[in-house]
This record gives structure tokens, sequence and C-alpha cells, in this order.
């Protein structure tokens, strides 16, 4: 089952030159109790991620001025997740993509969300099993439009939870995942997802 053009958007995601910013493993004893609060280098998001996200990976484009390119002419992609309780098969990540942009300038538009919401369902193995358009009202004249899927996995019951989000030209993907299903139900989850804020003073 594709993605609906109807009710989607997306994104032509590139991660070119990827490298990752070192941190810190913590003791499964000092794994924490309550959800960590999370905001990018520049500010230009918060998130709260959940209990158990004792290590937080971030992933990101380095971009290269050289060359003659200027700086609006970089894509800027991060990534950052977390496995909850350091065990695959189960945690949530965001991916940001800045700046954006087809060969004529038009910015991001629906088909390159749809794009990326497809690209991640194939890495999990999963179908979609529902979706719906969402459109978030952020405040300060902030308006989000994008598609929310639910999809399980094709061999298993792992449940994936993704979201994904068109803000003036900025693309946010949002995503949790479980191996032993029950995602979309979590507390947890259903909290990482609605404490997401773009454009953090």
């Amino acid at each position: 089952m594709a993605v609906s053009r109807k009710i989607a958007i997306g994104f032509l995601a590139a991660l070119l030159s990827v490298f990752t910013l070192p941190a810190a493993a913590a003791a499964p004893e000092e794994l924490p109790l309550n959800p960590v609060p999370y905001a990018n280098e520049g500010r230009d998001f918060q998130v709260m991620f959940t209990r158990g996200c004792g290590k937080l990976v971030t992933r990101a484009n380095e971009p290269d001025l050289f060359g003659g390119q200027q700086w609006e002419d970089i894509i800027q992609v991060t990534h950052t997740y977390c496995d909850r309780y350091q065990t695959k098969g189960e945690g949530c990540s965001v991916t940001a993509i800045f700046n954006l942009h087809d060969e004529d300038n038009a910015m991001a538009g629906p088909e390159h969300v749809i794009s990326r919401i497809e690209e991640s369902l194939k890495s999990f193995g999963s179908k979609i099993v529902s979706q719906k358009g969402i459109k978030k009202d952020f405040g300060t004249e902030v308006i989000a439009e994008g598609v929310e899927v639910l999809a399980h996995q094709e061999k298993g019951s792992g449940e994936v939870w993704i979201r994904g989000l068109l803000i003036d030209g900025d693309i946010y993907i949002l995503t949790a995942w479980k191996d032993q299903g029950g995602v979309l139900k979590n507390p947890d989850y259903i909290m990482f997802f609605n404490s997401f804020q773009p454009w953090v003073e």
C-alpha cells in the first residue's frame, strides 16, 4: 500500500557525507527515568525523547562550502535517534531536512515527504495499515501540514509510527518503532510526538 498523494506530504533526502557526533553511553542503571529533552544545535526544533533514552545519537551531513557553493545551496540534514534502553528493536528518531529545493530553486513540497516516508517503511520492512492527513498549529502563525502513518512489519508483530511534517519548506520526519507492537497506544511515544516544537526561542 503506497502513501496516498492526496493526503500526504514527503521528502527527497540525500545524506551526503555523513558523520556521527559522539555521545557517551549510559550504564543501564543510569538510564533516565524521565523523558529526555532535546533541541538541535541550531535550535530549529525541540522534542522530548522517551524514558530510557540514555544515549542520543546524531548524524548530519557536513556542509561543504568549497568549490564555489553558497550556503543557501547546501541541503542540511540531521538525524537524531535513540535505541530505547540501549536495545535494538525499539526506539524513536527525528530527521530534519533544511533548505531542500529542486533545480529550479523551488522549496520542498508534499512529494518529498512522501518519498522519505516510503524509504523509511522499506528500511523497516513494513507495510501501511492506516494513514491520515494532519494539520498542526504550533502557534505564532506556524502551521504544519503532513501525513501520519502506522505500519506493521511484514514478518513479525513489529509496528512503526511515522509522522511527516512540512513547515515553511523545512521537513521533519518523526518515527517510533517497537518489535513487540503497541507503539501507537504507548503513552511514552504519544508524548514524544506531541512534544515536538519547531523554531525554538
